[in-house]
């Protein structure tokens, strides 16, 4: 069994589970149960409750390890110094989503205010609700926004329903299949998205 392969399955059970569960700490404990124990059901493992926490408690130790792609800093950098508004969206709870955003370092380059989490906000990617509540709140013009995101169906998905061009961060070479909607762009590694970055924000 491949480390990665389960955290995979983990995220589109993950995602699957949460519009349903809210975000209090009784419906959260359910969805991380719910999401390992499908995901290792599918790999034909079957774990207890007992053991799916345990895991959860595992996967929240680590999260206070997680550091930004060496190439990101500079990214975040060049959109700076280019001249170019910078916010970020993510699902979650608010204090678990922030914790990552301050582990991340990420508000060295963005302002508290144009970081949008699902819960605060009242509706969660893909819906293009709330891209537009980003847009709104940081005065965009959705001709020039370009949405950088990992997760197909919520950030290219959700993004392009908004009336957003979209860059996909496929590092992990997933596929669509049967997909109506494409990205703007695709980059399969670090440095193409600096390239890419750079080159589309030359003139700003």
């Amino acid at each position: 069994m491949k480390i990665e392969e389960l955290y995979k399955l983990s995220r589109k059970y993950s995602d699957e589970a949460f519009e349903s569960t809210g975000y209090e700490i009784t419906n959260l404990r359910k969805m991380h149960i719910y999401r390992i124990s499908k995901a290792f059901e599918e790999l034909g493992i079957w774990i207890t409750e007992e053991e799916a926490l345990h895991f959860q408690l595992d996967y929240e130790t680590f999260q206070n390890e997680i550091k930004l792609i060496e190439e990101f800093p500079q990214i975040f950098e060049l959109l700076l110094q280019r001249g170019a508004k910078v916010g970020i969206i993510t699902n979650g709870a608010n204090d678990n989503q922030l914790r990552k955003i301050n582990q991340l370092g990420l508000e060295k380059w963005i302002a508290p205010e144009n970081m949008l989490v699902s819960e605060g906000a009242g509706v969660s990617k893909p819906s293009k609700e709330i891209f537009e509540a980003m847009e709104r709140r940081m005065g965009l013009s959705k001709n020039d926004v370009y949405y950088i995101g990992d997760n197909f169906d919520n950030d290219v998905i959700g993004a392009t329903a908004a009336g957003w061009k979209t860059i996909w961060v496929n590092f992990r070479n997933h596929k669509t299949i049967g997909q109506e909607v494409s990205a703007t762009y695709v980059v399969e590694s670090p440095q193409e998205l600096l390239r890419l970055v750079d080159v589309l924000t030359i003139g700003l």
